[in-house]
């Protein structure tokens, strides 16, 4: 195991400090034209979170303001993850454990977010257990826990060829992404590519192709971004 990815198999979650400066310089990076990966993943997350005081279960959000910004919002979130929460708000509940292991009640809840977290379950990354396609796992849960009009959200790294980089996180191929989302209805869907670079920091993410988001690592040197949104049961688009 490299530097990196031994720190990112051991550490511990970020202060909110930390967590807030990050939100600050990504804010930044916006006034002037660019837009972080994470950026274009919170974004279509926002466009694809519909409805008032919906129930919302966001898996792996510990380093991220996603949370507590959608219980500000009025819906009821539920954050699992690994390592522990470290916001509070009386529409958070925070539980830390292992989501494979879970005794969520069926049907539970209207929406589940993973952002950027299922190519890492599984994998043993962050102090987590390691599991065999964990993600076809995860899946199952979440179908499990969702309403019957209910949706997930799911983003992920994605390439052409499959990588699994040892206690990290996976590189998903098209294959494999139709393969994990079998009876899933897919009702939105971007990918994305890295466009520019400053200090050796990827700043700005443009549309593309799946063609293109799945070659972006032989030409520019960094995976592309695949976001979706499924649903349990299929609805027509002024249903939506």
């Amino acid at each position: 195991m490299n530097g990196i990815e031994a720190f990112h198999a051991h550490r511990s979650p970020d202060s909110p400090l930390k967590v807030r400066m990050r939100e600050m310089a990504r804010r930044i990076l916006r006034l002037f034209g660019g837009r972080s990966s994470r950026d274009v993943e919170y974004d279509f997350a926002y466009r694809n979170i519909v409805g008032n005081c919906l129930r919302i279960l966001d898996i792996g959000g510990c380093d991220s303001l996603l949370p507590l910004i959608l219980a500000n919002q009025g819906h009821q979130v539920t954050v699992y993850d690994f390592r522990r929460y470290p916001e509070s708000h009386p529409n958070l509940t925070i539980i830390q454990g292992d989501f494979l292991n879970n005794h969520l009640e069926s049907a539970s809840f209207d929406l589940v977010i993973l952002i950027s977290t299922i190519e890492h379950i599984g994998l043993g990354g962050y102090g987590a257990p390691e599991y065999p396609d964990a993600d076809f796992r995860v899946m199952k849960e979440v179908y499990r826990i969702l309403t019957d009009e209910g949706k997930v959200i799911v983003t992920f790294p994605f390439n052409k060829r499959e990588r699994v980089i040892p206690q990290f996180e996976r590189w998903y191929t098209p294959e494999r992404v139709r393969r994990l989302f079998e009876g899933w209805y897919v009702i939105d869907v971007e990918f994305w590519i890295a466009e520019r670079r400053l200090f050796g920091r990827w700043v700005k993410w443009k549309p593309a192709t799946m063609r293109e988001a799945a070659e972006a690592y032989d030409k520019v040197g960094v995976q592309g971004v695949a976001c979706f949104c499924l649903a349990k049961a299929f609805r027509e688009w002024w249903e939506r």
